[in-house]
């Protein structure tokens, strides 16, 4: 007889699995009348956006950024940033240089809100450029001296002009409430709207219970001081500046200075005044991280009427995205500023000659900018730019600049004179 390990089984075991065709179907159909367990994992995505919408709305004493998912995930992250320093407002999600008139100094800016300034204000010009590359290229074959002194269709570079609001009602460094801000408190009103049907239709309360902590929480989050003293961390004096993306960009942005009026934009760009988080923030990050969790802990344990949670948290989170991305107006994002001046050209040689005409040391302090290897001039113009960088390399109530110092024995006599003959151009650039 041969070992058990080598007989073959002639007779193979057969396992009664139960089979049962409407299995699938039964999950699925549990799963979309009811999907309580997919609510906790949606309360753990998206928290850029929330800090985004936060970010964007911030700086009234009610910050109305509607309850969404995301809002666990993000108060973890703001925790964070309190315990190690950080700050609560993001760094500038649109890239742009501020250039100092007066001083000439290139920074790379920090602010959210001259980022969003400028990305704004180049949504509004944009239909208004003329983007005609074909005409472009048309113009640059054209030959004649007729069609030269024609009009050009090509809009090389346009320079909008503002200035600071002096009157009274011009609080700045603080936002106006605009449509923005109204649709945030209608989605609010909306959300805890629907929240309380099933408190109404079938006495349950669990839902309208949620809604309402999560919006408590992601108000009370939302306007904490810290984020005005942040956002607008800058002097409240100005000096002339100019904002824009660089060279190859087709706009830039001027704003004119007026002292102890408006907001100091190349302090405020640079990010170095923002304070440390106060007490207030310090106490409150920690309570609001675990409120949250604790408010998700709630929404694992619900498993009737999902259907109305996420249905709220939807709603919130459109409300977030699109407050995150939604072009405002400069008095809404805390710089009260006017339009009152508009320079273009087809050659962008001729917009900064045309600018530094009207407001001195503007136009030269954008040479290095949008001609880094220096710009060549025809023999006519010649007199007029070395005017100007004569009255650039001037010295002023600062001094002497470093690599236009004057001959040994004259320091006294050039001081004197450019006092004298730079007290115009310095009145306009204070």
């Amino acid at each position: 007889m041969s070992p058990t390990f080598f007989r073959r089984d002639t007779h193979p075991r057969t396992y009664a699995v139960p089979r049962n065709a409407d299995y699938d179907a039964s999950v699925f159909k549990s799963q979309w009348s009811n999907p309580s367990d997919i609510l906790s994992l949606l309360l753990l995505l998206g928290p850029e956006i929330v800090h985004r919408a936060i970010a964007q709305l911030s700086g009234n004493v009610v910050v109305p950024v509607a309850f969404s998912f995301g809002w666990v995930s993000y108060s973890l992250t703001a925790l964070l940033a309190v315990i190690g320093g950080g700050r609560l407002m993001p760094d500038a999600d649109f890239p742009c240089l501020v250039i100092g008139a007066k001083s000439g100094h290139i920074r790379n800016n920090k602010s959210w809100v001259l980022g969003r300034l400028l990305r704004d204000l180049e949504k509004h010009t944009d239909d208004q450029l003329t983007n005609n590359e074909r005409a472009h290229e048309a113009e640059t074959r054209q030959s004649t001296a007729s069609a030269r002194n024609a009009p050009h269709a090509w809009e090389a570079l346009r320079v909008c002009v503002f200035s600071f609001q002096e009157d009274e009602e011009a609080n700045h460094g603080s936002p106006r409430i605009d449509w923005l801000w109204y649709m945030g408190i209608s989605v609010v009103i909306l959300q805890l709207s629907i929240s309380s049907l099933p408190w109404i239709l079938y006495g349950r309360w669990g839902t309208f219970f949620v809604t309402f902590g999560g919006t408590s929480l992601s108000i009370f989050s939302a306007s904490l001081p810290q984020w005005r003293q942040e956002k607008w961390a800058c002097p409240r004096t100005s000096t002339t500046v100019t904002i824009t993306r660089g060279n190859g960009c087709r706009l830039a942005m001027v704003v004119l200075g007026v002292r102890n009026v408006g907001l100091d934009l190349e302090v405020l760009a640079t990010g170095t005044r923002t304070e440390q988080s106060s007490r207030l923030t310090k106490l409150l990050a920690p309570i609001f991280a675990i409120m949250w969790i604790v408010l998700l802990i709630c929404v694992a344990g619900m498993n009737d009427h999902s259907w109305y949670l996420l249905g709220i948290g939807t709603i919130g989170m459109l409300q977030n995205v699109f407050a995150a991305g939604a072009t405002r107006r400069p008095e809404a994002l805390g710089i009260q500023i006017k339009l009152t001046d508009v320079v273009k050209g087809p050659k962008v040689q001729g917009v900064l000659k045309t600018l530094e005409e009207r407001y001195p040391l503007v136009g030269t302090s954008l040479l290095s900018v949008f001609f880094p290897g220096s710009m060549r001039v025809k023999q006519e113009e010649v007199p007029f730019w070395r005017d100007a960088m004569n009255k650039r390399m001037a010295p002023n109530e600062y001094g002497f600049r470093i690599d236009a110092l004057p001959p040994e024995g004259t320091l006294a006599d050039p001081i004197l004179q450019s006092q004298n003959t730079l007290v115009a151009d310095e009145k306009q650039l204070q």
